[in-house]
């Protein structure tokens, strides 16, 4: 093993690490300490020429990443107009700067396919302690603090969003998961549940259209991509996908219910409670906000407007646009929109063509990130949680699938993958 090599699995290790700790609001002097380890071995790497040789990436992935610096650089640039520039500089230092590092450093990581599966399931077994801890608070007698353990309600349900379509990965075929065998559908499943739980648990009525937006793009992908096992297991396919977007509808109108129940005098309805809303308020004083700089906005940061949309509106809780697009917009104008949805589309192309690869564990390392884009913005057309660790967890998961999915790249151009067997299609499915 060369030196480079022994880098990247310390690396691997402390961006597994990283990632645990971003779900959760304990332990924030390590998780600090271990950034700082992260940026020391990933500058270390940067500097040996063998080690970006072997993270080079495919035109498409090297198109995400330069949209990702165009983004990152116009976000910084407006500073130079910011309405708070110090304020401004704190959102850049956390959601820019700290964001493209633990990314960049994901990237230089993949030594090795298995080293992919050894991500997913510390990701996947720290989100299960998480969401039992989740669960018996919820269950307790006395309310329990989100913000401490899970960075409040809004924060882990997006993160649950997040997290959901990598439990597909549990039975991807070789050495990137543990196949189609019991005990991976069993533990799938499992983690399901305590998803669902967990989701249910929060009261946040958004998981549940984020949720079953990830549902819709991994049917309707899995049902394209793989039409065989579909032809030949159509039925119980279909009725799983069926009972889990039943579960999903009624667990919203439960819980938009008991929010209505929650805020309203009798005679109580959905409709009213979504007539109600909040949002209404400040989104057309958002849009007006917009009109003042329509091209370059305000200044990088959430809460750029915060005191004033909160004196206008009289609520100190309403300090944000509550939509990620109207955000983005506000902060850094029609220019910072265009490249912010640039980096979506040119994300969502690149798992496009992983999913349409012959290589039944790419595809399905596509379909994984399609399920995660499609279900991260509907979370966020009424808040925005494109920011703090939501974002680092965000964009580090998609870092570590495009990893994965350029390094198998790179061993299919060479003829035969790491386990010698030639990749095949159509023999998967979901």
């Amino acid at each position: 093993m060369t030196t480079t090599d022994r880098l990247r699995d310390a690396l691997a290790i402390a961006c597994a690490v990283y990632l645990v700790l971003l779900q959760t609001n304990l332990a924030l002097a390590l998780r600090s300490f271990v950034f700082g380890a992260i940026a020391v071995l990933a500058l270390a790497l940067v500097i040996r020429r063998d080690a970006r040789a072997d993270a080079a990436l495919s035109p498409a992935a090297r198109a995400l990443a330069f949209a990702f610096l165009a983004w990152a650089a116009w976000s910084a640039l407006s500073l130079a107009w910011s309405r708070a520039p110090a304020y401004s500089a704190g959102e850049l230092k956390t959601d820019v700067v700290e964001l493209g590092v633990a990314a960049g450093a994901i990237l230089l990581s993949m030594r090795e396919t298995a080293v992919f599966r050894r991500y997913v399931v510390t990701i996947l077994a720290a989100f299960a302690v998480l969401a039992i801890a989740s669960l018996g608070l919820a269950l307790a007698s006395t309310p329990w603090d989100d913000k401490l353990m899970h960075h409040g309600v809004g924060t882990w349900s997006t993160h649950l969003v997040i997290v959901a379509p990598l439990i597909l990965l549990l039975r991807a075929p070789e050495r990137a998961g543990y196949g189609e065998g019991a005990r991976a559908t069993l533990a799938a499943v499992a983690l399901v549940v305590l998803l669902l739980g967990s989701a249910y648990a929060t009261e946040n009525r958004m998981v549940w259209p984020a949720l079953f937006a990830s549902l819709a793009v991994v049917g309707a992908g899995s049902a394209l991509r793989w039409p065989r096992p579909w032809r030949e297991h159509g039925g119980a396919r279909t009725l799983a996908f069926v009972a889990l977007a039943i579960a999903i509808g009624l667990a919203f109108f439960d819980v938009a219910t008991r929010k209505a129940e929650s805020s309203q005098a009798p005679p109580v309805s959905i409709e009213r409670s979504v007539a109600e809303d909040p949002r209404l308020a400040i989104w057309p004083l958002v849009r007006d906000r917009i009109a003042e700089h329509p091209w370059v906005g305000h200044g990088y940061g959430k809460e750029i407007l915060g005191p004033e949309l909160a004196r206008v509106l009289d609520d100190p809780t309403l300090t944000h646009a509550h939509n990620v697009f109207a955000s983005v917009w506000l902060q850094t104008g029609a220019v910072g929109l265009a490249l912010f949805v640039a980096l979506l589309g040119l994300a969502a192309w690149r798992f496009a063509g992983y999913a349409r690869s012959r290589d039944d564990t790419l595809a399905l390392v596509g379909l994984v990130g399609l399920a995660i884009l499609a279900g991260i913005v509907v979370k966020n057309l009424t808040d925005d949680f494109f920011v703090r660790t939501n974002a680092r967890f965000l964009w580090a998961t998609i870092a570590l699938l495009v990893a994965f999915g350029e390094r198998r790249l790179r061993e299919g151009r060479s003829g035969v993958m790491q386990t010698g067997v030639r990749p095949q299609a159509d023999r998967t499915g979901v």
